[in-house]
């Protein structure tokens, strides 16, 4: 049996780690004996470990708030995420010590492991790109659609002196003897790995995060509507927390423009927004529109409840690769809206199961809603979305694609060692 070790930052943070953790799950389904390995664990999960004791989440904290202020520091046009990967966290000691016979790196920011770190590995390595920094940069995603400085290594001027060019060299000269299998969960991640100066030579395949479509699929709308005291008679559209203000990338401002326009050129009297993620009191932006808030959802089926509830899910960022606030929805049967961006089209099919609209058009954005709201079939929507969810995101299906690339790395058994994943 193939033992094989996941590192994520977290197990159940941010949408990365999510999507870690449910490959993880996927895998033992089947048989594979799937491990993690995170720094900051917040399951109680027996096969998901943490790189030490307690002490070590402040020491990873305190680097990481070091990075941050490096990086406040440093002029850039890019509003997007940056990490430098600098100081060292020998988790490739952890790593090499363990009984894994590959490998699966997944969202390693944060300091978890340093650039140089990753070429020690003695391991074969398969990198899951939740987002486009293992080949930019220190940012996370490129700026922009136009922007390809990842493809020819930063080298404009304006680019010279800052962060991108220089963690990009760092990458560059740390990784030249090393082999990764990368695996994009979209066609546009994938797409950008290959036009990449970093990347251009790796192995790349595309296969989506997997989705547990027992737990995500579609509920009573009466009875979630009821559940959360959402009123019966509305048409509602869902939508996540507005605490991203700061984060451009997640489109709030897109959405704001694209609600008043809706208000100002279509009916909404019958129509409320539900805002998940945060309450009314912690309310920042005011978007004028009938809206109710339901708070931060945790648990999986009270989300897919939620979904249910909805009439739309509307997806505003301007960058992303599979958003799993995406797939989610149209697993419960729920139309998603959002432009024809990153790993959307892979989700979204126009006019089949929710709406592209063009980039970053807020007037298309807001038909693209109205279109949704007011098709004279919205269960055949609804029946669309499900059957794409289920077709393309089933587990087994998933971890099975995984598995073949892992039987490549390994075909014959190699030696392993007996020490547990733990410092």
């Amino acid at each position: 049996m193939l033992t094989i070790l996941h590192v994520c930052y977290s197990d159940n943070e941010g949408g990365a780690d999510k999507a870690a953790l449910r490959l993880c799950k996927a895998q033992r389904s089947i048989g594979i004996n799937a491990q993690m390995l995170v720094v900051n664990k917040l399951t109680n999960h027996p096969f998901v470990q943490s790189v030490g004791p307690k002490w070590r989440k402040l020491e990873f904290k305190i680097k990481d708030r070091l990075v941050r202020k490096v990086v406040s520091l440093q002029p850039t046009s890019s509003p997007m995420l940056h990490s430098l990967n600098l100081f060292p966290s020998f988790l490739h000691r952890i790593i090499n010590r363990s009984n894994a016979d590959i490998v699966n790196l997944h969202w390693i920011a944060k300091e978890m492991i340093s650039v140089s770190e990753i070429a020690k590995i003695q391991k074969p390595i398969v990198w899951t790109l939740h987002d486009s920094w293992a080949f930019c940069g220190a940012e996370h995603h490129p700026n922009g659609l136009q922007d390809d400085n990842f493809v020819g290594g930063y080298q404009s001027a304006r680019e010279a002196l800052q962060l991108n060019r220089w963690t990009w060299h760092r990458k560059a000269t740390a990784w030249k003897n090393t082999r990764f299998h990368i695996v994009a969960p979209s066609q546009w991640e994938a797409s950008m790995a290959r036009r990449s100066s970093l990347f251009k030579h790796q192995s790349i395949q595309t296969i989506p995060n997997p989705l547990n479509t027992d737990i995500f699929q579609p509920f009573s709308k009466a009875e979630a509507r009821a559940f959360f005291n959402i009123p019966p008679d509305k048409k509602v559209i869902l939508f996540g927390s507005l605490r991203s203000v700061e984060d451009k990338n997640k489109g709030l401002d897109l959405l704001i423009n694209a609600l008043a326009l809706f208000k100002e050129r279509y009916l909404t009297e019958d129509t409320l927004a539900v805002i998940f993620g945060m309450k009314q009191s912690d309310e920042t932006v005011d978007i004028d529109f009938p809206r109710q808030y339901v708070g931060k959802i945790n648990d999986e089926k009270t989300m897919s409840m939620l979904y249910s509830a909805a009439d739309v899910m509307i997806v505003p960022s301007r960058m992303e690769n599979l958003p799993q606030t995406a797939t989610e929805p149209i697993a419960c049967g729920t139309p998603v809206v959002g432009f024809q961006i990153g790993g959307l089209p892979d989700i979204i099919r126009h006019k089949y199961n929710g709406y592209l609209a063009q980039p970053y058009n807020p007037y298309d954005l807001a038909d693209g809603i109205d279109w949704v709201l007011n098709h004279p079939d919205h269960e055949m929507l609804s029946a669309n979305a499900r059957a794409l969810a289920v077709n393309t995101f089933s587990e087994e299906k998933i971890a099975s694609q995984y598995e073949k690339i892992y039987e490549c790395l390994v075909p014959e058994k190699i030696p392993v060692f007996s020490h547990p994943i733990a410092v």
